[in-house]
């Protein structure tokens, strides 16, 4: 079930609240980011409280706009009708990796787009909540990424630099030749992992304090994670960037 066995044992956060909270942040999930979603409506017994795992129902492909500790935001086609407190369960699929969460429609209204709905999460397993908040903080590791720092003069490495960072954490430092201002390096630390790769040659993958050469089995997961983590980045970190990420990624 767990997206991630070896690295980021440390993402645990409180479990959903019954109440709404609307002040939790909320993740934006780019349409390049290879999560598909549906969503299925369902006549759960309302005696009984939702544990999670597959239920029959019709499945409704579904986009899903961003992710919360709390619930999520999913676009459907339009001539869905459904209800507030409607239950329904929202199924994930990364790669080979599925996960399927108990939840309720909190609100919906319609869009150009599509009908937008809010989902709140009802109670699951414990296995299902810590494989989605390994989820979710996939998510937010790309999504939170911001510009802290750009030289407008090469600096003592001889490049201009760009830093980017969250508070995750995650960490990525760009080097641009000085003439054509094509990118010649990149180190991209999440946790406390570390992926670095020279314009040319292989991505590394390093781990721990020290940064030491990761194992074979970790290398795998910081590949997976670094992989994803490339897919969901904003729209301000500039498009060749992303793009010679994407391909240290392939």
């Amino acid at each position: 079930m767990l997206f991630f066995r070896r690295i980021l044992r440390q993402t645990k956060l409180d479990r959903p609240a019954q109440a709404e909270r609307r002040h939790e942040p909320r993740h934006a999930v780019n349409p390049d980011f290879k999560l598909k979603a549906s969503l299925s409506l369902l006549a759960r017994d309302r005696s009984k409280p939702p544990v999670g795992g597959s239920r029959p129902g019709i499945s409704l492909p579904c986009r899903i706009l961003d992710l919360s500790e709390g619930g999520a935001r999913i676009q459907l086609e339009q001539g869905i009708r459904v209800q507030v407190r409607d239950l329904c369960d929202l199924r994930l699929l990364v790669e080979d990796f599925q996960l399927t969460l108990p939840c309720r429609i909190s609100h919906a209204r319609e869009q150009p787009g599509g009908l937008v709905f809010g989902l709140r999460y009802d109670a699951m397993s414990d296995e299902v909540w810590s494989a989605y908040c390994q989820l979710l903080e996939v998510v937010s590791l790309g999504a939170t990424l911001r510009l802290q720092r750009r030289t407008d003069e090469p600096g003592e490495s001889g490049y201009y630099e760009e830093t980017y960072v969250n508070n995750r954490p995650a960490r990525l430092g760009i080097w641009r030749h000085p003439q054509t201002r094509e990118i010649a390096a990149m180190e991209f630390r999440l946790h406390n992992h570390l992926v670095r790769q020279l314009a040319g040659n292989r991505p590394e993958f390093l781990t721990g304090a020290t940064n030491r050469p990761a194992s074979e089995s970790q290398t795998e997961e910081i590949r997976r994670l670094f992989k994803w983590v490339v897919q969901n980045l904003p729209i301000e970190i500039p498009a060749d960037v992303r793009s010679f990420l994407r391909k240290s990624a392939q």
